[in-house]
């Protein structure tokens, strides 16, 4: 027994087997032969997968599944191996005649089990897909958003492994795998909502300044808007301020305003005799504007009307100051100005007689007391001097070149009114031989430098005054004069009351026939003019509102008749 023994050193005893397999006798190699071969179909078969999204299969080679030959082998040899050999040799007769059948046994790799696994399911997830939203200039662009589908690979795993691990697994594992749907981050909730949002902003927006406004379109409102994503999944609209200011050139043209620096009002002899006030300009603030423009569309996205926005203005300083200016001259207003428009013709030399006096006038100082007189400061009316011959009443009849500087009256009125409506002490002052309706009723001033009727006033306030002349050319034939009167504010206050008219006559056209003119043409020399008395009552109060000035205009004007001559 003990050869017996000795002759299978290395060999499996007879009578070992496993399973179906006899081993009897067989060395390691030999054995490994047999097993591999009795056991090969231990590597055909799969893993099915099922889902609610379908089915999945893992075949068993995917992941090694195999006999375990090596670990058969060493249980095989290791069969009745226990005990001394004297023991042994007594054993295994015995072993041999009653036989020993070991079970089969099965390997695979289980890192490749899982893998396979989650490889298999992969094929079925499906990623969520969040809503989205954007604009351009086709409108408002949405996407919905879709669910996504993921699976618990760890049940389906350990089913799995539980099964392919027993060496009597069937050709088919059949296990579960649940769903679980995966939410979007960005449902289409939020989608809707910034939509819904952004159409409350893109209307028509109004800006205003004053009583002006000015419309910009909900086409260029929609380029402003924009929408930002939140990790959170919430969607924010907002609206770009920097792409604002584009829309806002129109606005920034209008409300532009250049600041007026303080002048100095010079006399004629080049003294500063005052300043004017400064004024500060204004332009667009158009960064405040956009940001303001801004936060009512963001208010509109919440919810609120639609409501017009103020342009915002920033002040530009002027270059001068009026306190600056000040320092060298007392600030100075315009304390009344008047104006006459004329008619420009032969009957006043082609305006000239009407603007000289303009011209040689302005810049002229009153001191306090100092008295105005027409012709001192006008000067000779010469022609060297640029006057001409103009209109002059005679008797009854207009003579259109019968004197030299006719037609001043235009400009001699105009500067009465001017005084008058400053609140100066008036002096000599003489109406026309009839009424011209280009003046006002009852306050007109002619003056003759022949017949020494002049028009003056006196400076009565507490400090100087300063007059300054206008003239322009218009259409059509016409142009005015005006006089302003400048100067340091007292508070007086000047009412003239209405023109009292008495003694009215109508006046008429006559037509008369002469052979001066070609046959047929018309020419009127005479305009009608009603004769009348007319009173106009001015009243000059302090700023303490006590009368500083009454006095009553008297003016009595000739009935006038118009004559139109014919050619005969």
């Amino acid at each position: 027994m003990l050869a017996y023994d000795a002759n299978l050193d290395g060999r499996i005893l007879p009578g070992v087997r496993v399973g179906s397999v006899d081993l009897s006798g067989l060395d390691r190699q030999q054995a490994a032969i047999a097993l591999e071969s009795g056991y090969s179909g231990y590597g055909d078969g799969r893993v099915l997968i099922r889902t609610d999204a379908g089915d999945v299969s893992i075949a068993y080679r995917e992941f090694s599944r195999r006999p375990d030959v090596e670990a058969m082998i060493d249980a095989a040899m290791g069969a009745g191996r226990d005990g001394s050999p004297l023991e042994r040799a007594f054993a295994e007769p015995s072993l041999a005649l009653r036989g020993l059948e070991l079970g089969p046994r099965v390997t695979f790799d289980e890192a490749a089990l899982a893998s396979s696994v989650v490889g298999a399911l992969a094929r079925l997830e499906r990623e969520p897909i969040d809503a989205t939203i954007a604009i351009d200039a086709g409108g408002i662009m949405t996407t919905p958003a879709r669910i996504g589908r993921g699976f618990d690979a760890s049940t389906a795993h350990a089913a799995a492994f539980a099964a392919v691990r027993l060496p009597d697994a069937p050709s088919e594992v059949v296990v579960y795998a649940p769903a679980t749907a995966l939410p979007p981050t960005r449902g289409d909730a939020v989608v809707l909502a910034a939509s819904a949002a952004a159409e409350r902003v893109i209307v028509d927006l109004v800006v205003t300044h004053g009583a002006k406004t000015w419309t910009i379109p909900a086409a260029t409102v929609q380029r402003w808007v924009r929408f930002d994503y939140s990790d959170d999944g919430s969607i924010a609209t907002r609206i770009d301020d920097a792409a604002i200011p584009a829309a806002l050139e129109i606005v920034a043209k209008a409300v532009v305003q250049k600041p007026v620096s303080a002048s100095f009002l010079i006399g004629k002899d080049g003294a500063k005799v005052g300043v004017t006030a400064a004024r500060d300009g204004q332009r667009l603030d158009a960064t405040g504007t956009a940001a303001a423009i801004a936060r009512a569309l963001a208010s509109r996205a919440q919810g609120a009307p639609p409501v017009p926005v103020p342009a915002a203005l920033v002040a530009v300083a002027p270059k001068m100051t009026t306190e600056e200016a000040a320092k060298v001259a007392p600030l100075m207003v315009r304390l009344s100005s008047w104006k006459t428009w004329f008619p420009i013709g032969e009957r006043n030399h082609w305006g000239a007689n009407i603007w000289l006096p303009a011209r040689f006038i302005n810049g002229t100082v009153l001191a306090p007391g100092q008295t105005f007189e027409w012709f001192r400061a006008v000067g000779p009316i010469t022609t060297a001097r640029g006057f001409g011959l103009g209109g002059v009443i005679r008797g009854n009849h207009t003579e259109p070149m019968g004197a030299m500087g006719g037609g001043m009256c235009s400009s001699s009125t105009t500067l009465f009114n001017a005084a008058l409506r400053a609140g100066l002490d008036m002096g000599a002052r003489t109406n026309h031989s009839y009424y011209i309706n280009r003046y006002p009723l009852g306050l007109d001033a002619t003056i003759n430098g022949g017949s020494a009727t002049t028009m003056t006033f006196t400076n009565d306030m507490d400090h100087p005054i300063l007059i300054r002349g206008y003239k322009i050319v218009g259409s059509g034939g016409r142009g005015w004069v005006r006089y302003e009167i400048w100067g340091v504010p007292e508070g007086r206050t000047v009412s003239i009351g209405k023109a009292v008219t008495r003694n009215v006559h109508m006046a008429t056209t006559e037509t008369k026939r002469v052979t001066t003119l070609p046959t047929g043409v018309r020419k009127q020399t005479e305009y009608a003019s009603n004769g009348m008395d007319v009173s106009v009552t001015r009243i000059v109060r302090d700023r303490d509102g006590h009368v500083i000035h009454r006095e009553t205009f008297h003016s009595h004007y000739k009935l006038w008749t118009g004559l139109i001559l014919v050619g005969i």
